[in-house]
């Protein structure tokens, strides 16, 4: 019999484009751009790159350039902590998450002390008091874009929104709007689009400084940021997407072959997902199969085991 190899955790798949990047990177390691720690100095060696990284995404991020602060970050889980901490020293005491977004949220504000208001898709933020507000787009829910219009309607309604674009260059054609003034902070992780987690690539951009991230310009990862580097220069973002798009359709339609689950394919390449609907029409035993992808609106499941077998 066989057996459904999706994962409930999002493990991201290291792309062989990017392991040629960084293996090129590794046979002739920079060991002369660490002897500058000195002279000329490190400092500022993050600067440029952050600048090539959001020329990167002019075409569907516009709006990047306008943000003040820009912080490298050990992938967006470090920029998610210490804008937290910044909210718990300016005596927040709770934020808002879509029910069933990245529970690390949850996580996190609840180290810091504060409590969690998980809010239901269709509520309308207008009625609900001021807040921070934490979103991911493509939405770790289900791997699907959210409507611009809702991040219209969070910010119109007075609230404060980081935001969170983890999966950035993994879907086919998108623009997110971060222009908003209510748009606190955008994060950016190399991660889950590239398989890059253990290099720790993500960067953190504000309109308000977050002192504790102010360090950074010292002690930050110089090889992962000339991995980041590499990435966006040499790389076709948008071939790779659609590249994996393809092979994730490959993949749930054998998926769907061997287990008639209708699996849908999620917008960002990694994932599939179902509708709580069309689950409930699945026989006993194929809703077993899949009872433990059970989000909290949705089933989420993550092919990477299955890109590893297909894709190398």
């Amino acid at each position: 019999m066989k057996e459904l190899r999706t994962i409930t955790t999002v493990y991201s798949y290291y792309l062989p484009e990017v392991r040629e990047v960084v293996a090129k990177l590794g046979r002739d390691y920079p060991h002369d751009v660490l002897l500058q720690s000195i002279k000329p100095g490190l400092d500022t060696f993050h600067e440029p790159i952050i600048d090539r990284v959001l020329a990167s995404h002019t075409h569907d991020v516009p709006g990047l350039s306008a943000f003040p602060n820009r912080y490298p970050t050990a992938g967006s889980e470090e920029g998610i902590r210490e804008y937290m901490t910044e909210l718990a020293h300016g005596g927040v005491k709770e934020i808002l998450m879509l029910r069933g977004d990245y529970e690390g949220y949850r996580d996190v504000a609840h180290s810091r002390g504060m409590s969690v208001m998980e809010v239901e898709g269709d509520t309308d933020p207008a009625s609900i008091a001021p807040g921070h507000w934490f979103l991911s787009n493509p939405s770790a829910r289900d791997g699907n874009l959210l409507p611009e219009a809702v991040i219209e309607r969070i910010c119109s309604a007075g609230h404060q929104v980081f935001y969170d674009l983890s999966y950035l260059g993994s879907t086919g054609p998108a623009q997110y709007v971060v222009d908003h003034p209510n748009v606190a902070a955008v994060a950016l992780s190399f991660s889950k689009t590239y398989g890059l987690f253990y290099s720790r690539i993500g960067f953190l951009l504000t309109r308000s400084a977050v002192a504790s991230l102010y360090g950074n310009r010292w002690f930050k990862n110089i090889f992962s940021l000339m991995i980041a580097d590499a990435v966006v220069t040499q790389l076709d973002i948008t071939a790779l997407a659609t590249k994996y798009k393809g092979i994730q359709a490959n993949v749930l339609a054998g998926i769907n072959a061997d287990f008639g689950l209708g699996l849908v394919p999620s917008d960002a390449f990694l994932l599939a997902t179902l509708s709580v609907d069309a689950a409930s029409h699945l026989d006993v035993g194929q809703q077993a199969t899949i009872a433990r992808h059970r989000r909290a609106t949705a089933f989420r499941f993550c092919l990477t085991p299955y890109f590893l077998e297909t894709a190398g």
